[in-house]
């Protein structure tokens, strides 16, 4: 390794986060307000709470680790919240370098792929968002290292267990991860034991660790709720036959029988109560979605292409609608043209790097389909992790998203193994030599 260029490309991708978050002007807004509200809530030792209320609309681990970051640090401006988001993007790069290095010992692929991701648009932009973007990327970073690290078993699989659950307390769909994790080592190992130990381990681990908040929702609302009670407001927000690009609508304009609306409107007071604190809704959302979705598998295979390309292939309008939202006018040396013009450029040049990574990262997925199948069905043939890794999790992800909610920023948390995948896409066509580069096992 040429220690030497990796910490000046390091340097320069610290300096661009603080950079961005020290001169580029940016308020939080929307799901983004309600995650500093809570972590000023917990500065402030009133609990878990929003508008003085127990809520669990959302994952708790985000608006936690910035409330506890902020008692820390003595005080709860949104800048110190953007440092800790520097802090945690600082971590990611150099988990990522740890990575690489396990997964290939190819030059030719670790330094394209930490240079890209050091000075990626979206990992310097996001820094200025107080959102779960940087912090659960990296959380979901630190539990790729672990798979394919050099640590023994027996504290590999719980410390596994512990990182998966705060992804989960962040983002909830990381509950089913264990299983993703015990098929990684089975079909890298094909040892049926080893794999049946790690997803029972990582599993247990992850349900201690995520106890005491079940346990905490049970007491303040009454029923079984593992992380949060978003999940059938999502399902049923994106899954409607209002619903016509596969995101994000108002509760209000979405499609339901006259009965669910009434008990809705029951629920929300007229409109009188947030529907983030009103967990009632969710089990009735939930039946709506499923009822939906059921009934109409055209339609919802249609939303679901719609929320993957909105995801991948809709460019970078989310720097500038989630990180840049209050930069017009802050003291700018240039005219409202001149402005535009600059900035239209950025986000138009951002995009085209996003749909690179896209094209190849998922075109990566497509043809290790192959490897795959094949190492489902001969024992004797184990794909590589440098297959398996960004593989198996883009998969994932693009399952969870094609059923719930696409947009762009939800790209974020695997934009690194988009990366990965686009620079040894461009590392077969380099060397016309794909088994070589990936199939060993």
């Amino acid at each position: 390794m040429n220690w030497i260029y990796i910490a000046i490309v390091t340097v320069v991708g610290i300096l661009l986060r603080l950079g961005f978050v020290l001169t580029v002007p940016n308020r939080p807004i929307y799901d983004f307000q309600t995650y500093q509200d809570i972590a000023v809530n917990i500065f402030y030792h009133r609990g878990h709470t929003y508008l003085g209320e127990p809520i669990a609309f959302q994952g708790m681990g985000y608006p936690t680790a910035l409330g506890y970051f902020y008692r820390l640090m003595g005080n709860h401006d949104v800048l110190t919240g953007k440092m800790f988001n520097v802090i945690c993007s600082s971590l990611t790069l150099i988990l990522f370098l740890l990575i690489l290095r396990r997964l290939t010992d190819r030059k030719s692929i670790i330094y394209p792929a930490y240079t890209v991701l050091a000075l990626l648009p979206n990992y310097i932009a996001y820094n200025n968002v107080i959102g779960t973007e940087v912090f659960v990327t990296f959380l979901f970073c630190a539990v790729i290292w672990l798979q394919v690290s050099a640590l023994p078993t027996y504290l590999k699989y719980p410390l596994l267990g512990i990182f998966i659950a705060g992804a989960a307390l962040t983002k909830p769909f990381f509950m089913a991860y264990p299983v993703l994790v015990a098929l990684v080592v089975w079909m890298r190992t094909k040892g049926l034991k080893e794999a049946l130990v790690c997803l029972t381990v990582t599993g247990l681990v992850m349900a201690a660790v995520m106890a005491p908040w079940t346990y905490r929702n049970y007491e303040k609302f009454g029923r079984f709720i593992p992380v949060s009670y978003n999940s059938g407001y999502v399902l049923a927000v994106n899954n409607n036959d209002n619903n016509v690009k596969g995101g994000w609508m108002p509760l209000d304009k979405i499609a339901v029988s006259q009965e669910t609306r009434n008990q809705m409107n029951e629920i929300l007071q007229n409109g009188q109560r947030s529907e983030k604190l009103a967990h009632e809704l969710d089990p009735l959302l939930k039946e709506e979605g499923k009822k939906w979705i059921l009934s109409h598998p055209g339609k919802f295979l249609e939303l679901g292409i719609l929320r993957l390309n909105g995801m991948f292939f809709d460019g970078a309008w989310d720097i500038r609608a989630w990180a840049m939202n209050d930069f017009k006018g802050k003291n700018q040396p240039w005219s409202p043209q001149v402005y535009e013009r600059n900035m239209n450029a950025f986000i138009f040049f951002s995009g085209i790097i996003i749909t690179i990574l896209s094209t190849l990262g998922l075109s990566y997925v497509l043809l290790n389909l192959k490897p795959l199948v094949q190492s489902v069905f001969r024992r004797s043939y184990a794909a590589s992790e440098l297959v398996l890794i960004p593989t198996l999790n883009l998969s994932f992800f693009l399952a969870v998203h094609f059923v719930f909610e696409g947009q762009a920023r939800y790209n974020f948390p695997l934009l690194f193994l988009l990366v990965i995948g686009t620079v040894v896409c461009v590392e077969w066509l380099r060397r016309g030599n794909r088994r070589e580069i990936t199939l060993s096992a």
